[in-house]
């Protein structure tokens, strides 16, 4: 299987049934117990890692948390303290990249073409993007430098005075801050105004962590119960959405992808000003483990349980690998991307645009709408 094959693709097809195709070989259980299944647990963190690359620190750090919570291992406060801290900083390099590239490249508009010259002195930047985590100083370091960063290279105001304003009035304050001004992220969103705001698109977050340990044992039983769980995941029986705008403790309940694409700059904001993400693990049983990750795209769930038999460190071996991503949660065909395209209110370039606000880890295209006589 190729690369481009392994990493899969994504389409939207307004008036078809079903409206969103998610072919995504890394996740579908014949593949991950193709990979996994037999290997030693202690070598999973690296080869999840590798599988999926983009978001490799946090998949590496999650895969890592699952394993010693099936071992019955925990983390002592600094090393949980270190991970939350590397957490943030790699999502807010992840923001980053998306707002200067990502964004600009899948929804083209007029006047605002991707623009990195902004982004090269960003602190995250100097972040290893392979190998071995940045030391407890080196991550210090990076943390001190992004809220005087994030003031002069993007928001042009403190994060702390950015953020109130945000609070106040999310999809306002959005439209007046991107307004007039020369930044290439600012123009693109500036374009994105009009369009964004008019997409109904409404939002039911994904309430995992609000549920705490009851909500993580019934997760983890379906992951164990379900095989294909993770293709096309549902809460409460039902399509739930996961991302910035979704944080424990500053979730919001967005109409349109505007909120959404706001909310992004809203999370680097914290993160400047050291806030944490949610993270964790939790033994589920002698030999099954869940933990979870909330990173750029949302909230990232691995799902581990262990081969019968010796569960030392060096010894213990996996049975059952689930990884659970954001964006099999947002581009579920029965979410609420998935209703517009089948009602067929979005053309192509709306399309387009509420997807990039969800924010799929692969690459998309737009189908032609079937035809109709």
């Amino acid at each position: 299987m190729s690369g481009d094959a392994l990493v899969g693709r994504l389409t939207l097809r307004p008036g078809a049934v079903p409206p969103i195709i998610c072919e995504r070989p890394m996740v579908r259980a014949a593949l991950m117990h193709r990979l996994t299944a037999g290997r030693r647990a202690n070598l999973l963190p690296d080869l999840i890692a590798t599988v999926f690359t983009l978001g490799g620190t946090a998949q590496r750090a999650t895969a890592r948390r699952a394993v010693r919570a099936a071992l019955g291992a925990h983390d002592d406060a600094r090393a949980r303290t270190h991970d939350g801290c590397m957490l943030a900083l790699y999502t807010a390099r992840e923001h980053l990249q998306r707002l200067a590239l990502d964004v600009p490249a899948r929804a083209p508009l007029p006047g605002a073409a991707p623009d990195t010259a902004w982004l090269r002195d960003a602190p995250v930047l100097a972040l290893p993007a392979q190998g071995p985590g940045p030391s407890d100083l080196a991550l210090d370091d990076v943390q001190a430098g992004m809220p005087s960063w994030l003031e002069r290279r993007l928001l042009g105001m403190p994060a702390a005075r950015w953020l109130e304003s945000w609070q106040a009035d999310p999809a306002g304050w959005l439209q007046q801050w991107c307004e007039g001004r020369a930044h290439p992220v600012a123009r693109w969103l500036a374009a994105a105004a009009a369009p964004a705001r008019a997409i109904a698109l409404p939002c039911r977050p994904l309430g995992l962590l609000d549920e705490g340990e009851v909500g993580l044992r019934g997760l983890g039983a379906t992951l164990a119960g379900e095989a294909d769980f993770a293709e096309r995941p549902c809460w409460h029986g039902a399509p739930a959405e996961t991302g910035p705008w979704t944080r424990r403790g500053h979730a919001l309940a967005p109409a349109t992808p505007w909120e959404r694409l706001g909310a992004r700059l809203a999370d680097l904001a914290r993160i400047a000003l050291g806030a944490r993400l949610g993270y964790g693990a939790l033994q589920l049983q002698p030999g099954e483990g869940i933990a979870w990750s909330e990173m750029s795209r949302g909230l990232l769930v691995h799902w581990v349980r262990l081969e019968p038999g010796a569960r030392s460190r060096d010894a213990a071996r996996a049975e059952t690998y689930r990884v659970l991503a954001p964006t099999e949660w947002n581009f579920h065909p029965d979410g609420a991307l998935g209703a517009a395209l089948r009602a067929q209110r979005l053309d192509e370039a709306q399309a387009r645009l509420a997807a990039v606000a969800l924010d799929p880890c692969i690459e998309f295209d737009v189908a032609a709408r079937p035809c109709t006589r």
